[in-house]
């Protein structure tokens, strides 16, 4: 299964954003990838104005950052994402390979205080939404939606079992000022012939977290 890696004369920054925002565009059936830039390892990790948290730090990472590769899409709704991405070797050769991914997603419906997708009783059950009550209850009895973020929160990635590594996992649905956000960090899909961000799924959830606090607003604007 081919991993995003590029070694060799691809191994720089402007040919990984760019193979980035082809890759984006392909999955998600857009005429024109998007819009990507590359910010350096030392910078927040985000342009001014971002929705995005300034750049994470996690210990225990295989490789340092090399550098940042930020998006802001419109199509097919709007998205920012932040791909890291790592220095290291492929084999004898300095190669650059994909890190964590952090999407942000604005949702239209507000909601009242943070909710974050937890496992529970120490990782023997399922994941289930916590924070908010009635919000967290309200996307815990949806079970095709609790299966999409189950689905998105695996964070462990390696060439196999015996090495691999693992950032903490992170998919909540935040205030702001108009609607809510949702975060979720993910890491890259390695396919038989490709690989793909896995931005399609992320964007899935969000329209189902969308519809469901709007059938909320709607029997709470009926009663």
């Amino acid at each position: 299964m081919p991993a995003a890696i590029w070694s060799g004369r691809d191994g720089h920054s402007a040919k990984v954003t760019a193979d980035i925002a082809q890759a984006l565009g392909a999955e998600l059936g857009l005429a024109q990838p998007p819009l990507a830039v590359t910010l350096p390892a030392d910078s927040t990790g985000v342009p001014a104005g971002s929705l995005l948290p300034a750049r994470e730090r996690f210990s225990g990472m295989p490789a340092p950052t090399h550098c940042f590769v930020y998006v802001d899409a419109q199509a097919p709704r709007p998205f920012e994402l932040r791909a890291v991405v790592m220095s290291g070797r492929s084999g004898l050769r300095r190669s650059l390979g994909l890190g964590p991914l952090l999407h942000a997603v604005p949702i239209g419906p507000p909601v009242h205080a943070r909710v974050a997708l937890t496992v529970t009783r120490r990782g023997s059950t399922p994941s289930s939404f916590e924070g908010d009550t009635a919000t967290a209850s309200l996307l815990n009895a949806d079970a095709e939606l609790l299966d999409l973020a189950r689905a998105l929160s695996p964070t462990t990635a390696g060439p196999d079992h015996l090495h691999t590594w693992q950032v903490p996992g992170l998919l909540a649905i935040e205030p702001r000022p108009e609607g809510a956000l949702l975060l979720i960090r993910t890491l890259h899909r390695a396919h038989a012939r490709t690989w793909s961000l896995g931005t399609r799924p992320v964007l899935d959830l969000a329209a189902r977290v969308e519809s469901a606090l709007r059938q909320r607003r709607t029997r709470e604007g009926g009663s």
